[in-house]
């Protein structure tokens, strides 16, 4: 006797049976989510955030794209741990102290990576970010490094957007970020640099913005900004600086904003160099009131007059023949830039790497706004929301997926 078939039962019988067998074919189906987690279809997602979790949990889905683990209590990354699909991970706010070796090796996909605001995090292994060649977004701001390690970003060419503000980094070495040759945004501002030597920023062509705010500078090379020639957005603000020798600010002949208040700016002689480069520059700049000498304390800088440097000495201006052709584009070659990424991608839905990703970039108070203090970063769904438009819960109650309705409209005319 043959088993029975959908056009064995009743009517009503075969609709249910064909509604039963349409909701299997739907991607729910796909591995269980983690208990206090929750998981979206499309595109996969798995959002495990503020549940107090001190691990990562087990289970994740092999083929999420988006895991959301932010504001638990983590302590440590292992190797294993995440799928090769990833291409969103969120991990900030956790109790992160130590990452071994290879946790991230293994993720071909990874666009963002967010450890910002881990303030037990305060080494990293050369080799941490070693094979992330996709990634564009590195958040490490907030955390208690006081020193990065020499090859800590090498081999990160996709990387747009760097930020490792509200750390406690002392200096910055020579070829640091000399791989980075996309890089557009760097964020350095609320650490401790008292310096920055000739080739600090060497390899970075592509640089657009760069914050260098609420440090401890005292001295800048003359050359410090040699290869820039895409920087339009410079914050020097908050430091210590009473000079810039040797004018560094005509090596960025694009930029269009400056910041340069709250420094104790001695204008003397050693005034000159920067108050000629605002006579032959017309770029946006704040005030830039002077310290010293007393009788000129509360005059802007860029105000002084071309008789307050008589009896300065003639500076021995250094040769500069044949740099450009060495410097100009950070890299020791002229040739042209390969911009990668998807620049202009809309803010919204989590995982969607914006034109600037938004934990960092814009509640930094870019100009023409002042620097008006950190903001909370959007967070992506809530255990207890329903998603982002056009993402499904895996735990909500089952419907027949839009996509299966014409199917369902062939089918039931033959019932």
């Amino acid at each position: 006797m043959r088993p029975p078939t959908a056009r064995d039962l009743p009517r009503g019988g075969r609709l249910a049976a064909l509604l039963l067998a349409a909701l299997a074919w739907v991607p729910g189906g796909s591995p269980a989510c983690p208990a206090l987690c929750t998981c979206y279809v499309s595109p996969p997602t798995v959002s495990c955030q503020a549940n107090n979790f001190s691990s990562v949990p087990t289970g994740l889905p092999p083929g999420a794209r988006r895991l959301f683990l932010q504001n638990n209590v983590i302590r440590a990354l292992r190797a294993g741990t995440f799928g090769p699909s990833t291409v969103t991970l969120w991990l900030y706010s956790n109790n992160i102290s130590s990452i071994q070796p290879g946790t991230f090796r293994h993720l071909p996909a990874l666009e963002e990576l967010d450890l910002g605001d881990n303030p037990h995090l305060r080494v990293l292994a050369p080799d941490t970010f070693h094979g992330l060649r996709r990634l564009q977004a590195l958040h490490l701001y907030r955390c208690q490094l006081a020193s990065l390690p020499s090859a800590i970003f090498r081999g990160l060419h996709s990387l747009q957007y760097l930020y490792l503000q509200e750390n406690g980094l002392l200096y910055l070495q020579d070829d640091l970020f000399a791989d980075l040759a996309n890089l557009s945004h760097l964020f350095l501002h609320g650490n401790r640099l008292r310096a920055l030597s000739e080739g600090v920023f060497r390899g970075l062509p592509s640089l657009d913005r760069l914050l260098l705010h609420a440090n401890r500078l005292a001295t800048v090379h003359r050359r410090a900004f040699r290869g820039l020639a895409r920087l339009t957005i410079l914050y020097l603000f908050n430091n210590s600086l009473a000079a810039l020798p040797g004018d560094p600010l005509a090596a960025l002949p694009a930029l269009q904003f400056l910041r340069l208040n709250a420094n104790p700016w001695a204008c003397d002689c050693r005034a000159r160099p920067l108050w000629a480069w605002f006579r032959r520059t017309r770029v946006s700049s704040s005030p830039v009131p002077c310290a010293s000498p007393p009788h000129r304390r509360g005059t802007d800088l860029r105000h002084l007059r071309p008789r307050d440097f008589d009896g300065c000495p003639e500076e021995d201006e250094e040769e500069d023949e044949g740099k450009d052709e060495d410097d100009g584009d950070g890299g020791g070659g002229g040739g042209a830039v390969a911009v990668v990424g998807t620049p202009g991608r809309a803010l919204g839905r989590p995982g969607t790497l914006p034109a600037a990703p938004p934990s960092a970039f814009y509640r930094d108070g870019l100009p023409p706004h002042d620097l008006r203090g950190s903001q909370p970063r959007p967070p992506p769904p809530s255990r207890d929301s329903r998603g982002p438009p056009g993402d499904a819960p895996v735990a909500a109650a089952p419907r027949p997926a839009p996509a299966l309705l014409p199917l369902l409209g062939l089918l039931l005319p033959r019932l």
